[in-house]
C-alpha cells in the first residue's frame, strides 16, 4: 500500500487540524445577527464558543485511547462525520440552548477527528523531524484563523444569513471525509488493541518530566487563549475600531504567527526543539511586561504590535514542545495529545473568562494580568521541572 509523500501527509494532516479554528472564528462576525434571529441575547450565543471548548476536550478525552487501540483512521471519519451531521443540522435550530447542544456535538466531533494529527505526526516521525513537521503543518493551518473571520464576514454578508457559516462547515467536513478516506494510509498494521483509557492516562500522568512540560506548554498558553477569547473586548470595546480594521488587527497576529513558525521550520534543523522552546518563552515573558507597563494605553499602534508579537513566540512553542513530548509515548501518543488538548482547552477557557470577568474597570489590566502570569508560571514550571530530574530529550 503505497504512503504519502511528506507534503502530501503535511497538506492532509493540516486540512484536518484547520475544521476546529474553521468552526470557532468563523461565526464570530455573525454572532449578532445569531442573537437576533435566536430571538436571545450576544453573550448567550457567545456562550457557544465556550461550550465548543469543552465538547473539544471530550472529544479528545474519549479519542486518544480509542485511535490507540483502533487505529487513526476510523476515529478520523467518524469524528468528521459527527462534524459534519452537527453543522448541518445547526441550520435548522430555532433557540439558543439547541444551538450549544449542536455545537458541543460540533466540537466532540472535531475532537475525535483532530486529536488524531500530533498522533500521526508520531506514527511518521521522531526528534527534530518531528519538531519540523509540527511547525509545517502549523504554518498551513494558522490560515484558518487568519482568513476565517473575514470567510464568516463575507458568507453572511453575500447571502445575509448567518446559516451560510454553517453550511460551509459542513461542506468543508464533507469534503474532508472523502480526502482523508481516499489518501490517508496509515503505516501501522496491528490488530485492534483493548481500549485502556485509564491506563494510557495514568501512564501520561505518572510520566514525570514529561507531564511537567506538559502543565508548563499548558500554563503558557493561557495567555494565547486570553487573547483570542477577549479580541472583541480589546480592539472594539476598549480601542473602538470598526469591524473591518478588527478583522485586520486579528489578521496580524495570525501573521506573526504564521512568520514565526516559518523560522521555526528552518531553525529545527540546526538547533535543538528544547532550546527554541526556551527562546519562546522567555519572549513571553518579556512582550507581556511590556504589556502590563502599557495596559492603560489608548494607542492601538503601541498595543498592536506587542500582541501580535506574543501570539508569534508560540511558533516557538507548541510544535517544538509537542515534539518532545510525543517522544515519550510511542505506543499511546493519541492519548498524550489527548491529556494535552483536554488541559489547553479547559485552561485556555478559565483564563479567557478570567480575563474578561474582571474587565469591568475598562482597562486591559486584567488581560495583561493573565498574560503575564501564563507567562511567568509556564516558564517557570519548565526551568523547575528540568532541574528536578534528568533531562527531558
Amino acid at each position: 500500500m503505497k504512503l504519502l509523500t511528506e507534503k502530501q501527509l503535511v497538506f492532509t494532516l493540516a486540512a484536518l487540524s484547520a475544521i476546529t479554528p474553521l468552526a470557532i472564528d468563523m461565526y464570530l462576525p455573525s454572532i449578532t445577527l445569531m442573537s437576533e434571529a435566536l430571538h436571545s441575547t450576544e453573550p448567550m450565543v457567545s456562550i457557544s464558543i465556550s461550550i465548543f471548548f469543552l465538547g473539544l476536550a471530550f472529544g479528545q478525552l474519549f479519542g486518544g485511547p480509542i485511535s490507540d487501540a483502533y487505529g487513526r483512521k476510523p476515529v478520523v471519519l467518524f469524528g468528521l462525520g459527527l462534524f459534519c451531521i452537527s453543522s448541518f443540522l445547526t441550520l435548522f435550530v430555532s433557540d439558543v440552548y439547541m444551538l450549544w447542544i449542536l455545537r458541543f456535538i460540533q466540537a466532540f466531533g472535531g475532537g475525535l477527528a483532530t486529536v488524531n494529527v500530533s498522533a500521526t505526526v508520531r506514527d511518521f516521525f521522531s526528534g527534530s523531524e518531528s519538531a519540523r513537521i509540527f511547525s509545517m503543518i502549523g504554518s498551513i493551518t494558522i490560515l484558518a484563523p487568519l482568513l476565517a473571520p473575514a470567510m464568516g464576514f463575507g458568507l453572511v454578508s453575500l447571502f445575509g444569513k448567518w446559516e451560510a457559516v454553517f453550511l460551509f462547515l459542513g461542506v468543508y467536513a464533507a469534503l474532508a471525509i472523502l480526502f482523508y478516506n481516499k489518501n490517508f494510509k496509515s503505516p501501522i498494521n496491528k490488530e485492534p488493541a483493548k481500549i485502556t483509557p485509564i491506563k494510557n492516562y495514568m501512564e501520561v500522568f505518572k510520566s514525570g518530566k514529561p507531564m511537567i512540560l506538559i502543565i508548563a506548554l499548558v500554563v503558557s498558553g493561557c495567555g494565547f487563549y486570553a487573547i483570542l477569547t477577549s479580541a472583541s473586548v480589546i480592539y472594539i470595546d476598549y480601542f473602538k475600531l470598526p469591524q473591518s480594521v478588527f478583522i485586520l488587527c486579528f489578521s496580524i497576529n495570525i501573521i506573526s504567527l504564521m512568520a514565526a513558525t516559518k523560522i521555526n521550520v528552518k531553525l529545527v534543523r540546526k538547533i535543538p526543539p528544547l532550546t527554541l522552546l526556551k527562546f519562546g518563552l522567555f519572549a513571553q515573558i518579556v512582550l507581556s511586561i511590556v504589556m502590563m507597563i502599557l495596559h492603560n494605553t489608548t494607542q492601538i499602534l503601541f498595543m498592536a504590535p506587542l500582541i501580535a508579537l506574543f501570539v508569534g513566540t508560540l511558533g516557538f512553542v507548541f510544535g517544538n514542545a509537542l515534539s518532545i513530548i510525543l517522544e515519550h509515548f510511542p505506543k499511546t501518543s493519541a492519548s498524550a495529545n489527548a491529556v494535552i488538548g483536554v488541559l489547553q482547552y479547559g485552561f485556555g477557557a478559565g483564563a479567557g473568562m478570567l480575563a474578561n470577568f474582571f474587565h469591568e474597570d475598562g482597562s486591559l489590566f486584567a488581560l495583561t494580568c493573565v498574560i503575564l502570569l501564563s507567562s511567568v508560571l509556564g516558564t517557570g514550571i519548565l526551568i523547575f521541572g528540568m532541574k528536578r530530574g534528568k533531562n527531558l530529550v
